[in-house]
């Protein structure tokens, strides 16, 4: 839907019913292998210039490329484009404290006010990766371990790789970062080896337009260098499968923290088969 100056996109995989309510633009992802059909006005990213048969690789990145390649041109400069999922909402600022069906659509940020124009970005609040348990290191991180045992005592060592070797592929990010030029390369390997406290997840952003298509290029370049290293016929379970989505989950953040002005900003994590919510600023 319009607003005066944003443009948020809803990133869904299925149809569901109560988004067709909401008063944003809801776009389907690996729209190509989807059999139901979906509401005339929702989005497709199948359709003009598309990447959507790597959906099952790249998940959520094939409606942000669709995005970026097919929506971007029929907006002016002042635009701001913001990502969404299906279960994840930004908020305006005076939002309820309790959000249910009933009052979300009422909640959900539809412009950036005249105080916030000097930022480039928004952003969700960074994730604490610190603080895992004995027995949860020594069950998802074995390597990571008998490598380094400190890893048990030392919190500090609780970094966005050792998160990302725990829960998606042990090794995945160091090996990613070897198709980067050097000097990004150096950057995204400190980012990733030293931050506990500066992830921001879940790949949701609002960006002006043009930190939009350069955040975009520059992910879309280093991923396409990763399916050359990677064999995706190896790749298993939630955790691996989408691999290239969750990649670029940790360099969205990398990128937005190192490029832009940005602010944090409230979301609110909605479930809509119990109608509960948590928010999240």
């Amino acid at each position: 839907m319009e607003s005066k100056n944003l443009k948020i996109y809803c990133i869904t995989s299925k149809k569901i019913n109560y988004l067709e309510n909401l008063k944003l633009d809801i776009i389907v992802g690996g729209s190509y292998s989807k059999s139901e059909d979906m509401p005339k006005n929702w989005l497709l990213d199948n359709v003009n210039i598309n990447i959507s048969k790597k959906n099952k690789n790249f998940g959520s990145l094939t409606s942000i490329y669709w995005i970026w390649k097919n929506e971007l041109k029929n907006y002016n400069d002042n635009t701001w484009f913001g990502i969404s999922h299906y279960r994840r909402f930004w908020l305006k600022e005076n939002y309820d404290k309790i959000i249910t069906l009933n009052n979300l659509n009422n909640n959900l940020l539809n412009y950036i006010s005249n105080q916030y124009l000097d930022y480039d970005a928004f952003v969700p609040s960074a994730q604490n990766l610190t603080g895992y348990k004995f027995m949860k290191l020594l069950k998802k991180s074995p390597k990571n371990v008998l490598k380094d045992p400190l890893i048990f005592f030392d919190k500090n060592k609780h970094n966005i790789n050792l998160h990302f070797d725990m829960f998606h592929l042990h090794g995945g990010l160091e090996k990613a970062a070897s198709v980067m030029d050097k000097e990004q390369k150096n950057d995204f390997l400190d980012y990733i080896t030293t931050q506990t406290e500066l992830f921001s997840p879940f790949s949701i952003f609002i960006l002006k337009k043009e930190k939009f298509h350069e955040l975009c290029k520059s992910t879309f370049e280093w991923i396409s260098n990763c399916e050359n290293i990677f064999d995706t016929n190896k790749l298993h379970g939630h955790g691996q499968t989408r691999l290239f989505d969750f990649l670029a989950e940790r360099y969205f953040s990398f990128w937005i923290k190192k490029n832009t002005n940005h602010k944090v900003s409230p979301f609110v994590f909605f479930d809509p088969k119990i109608n509960t919510s948590l928010i999240i600023q």
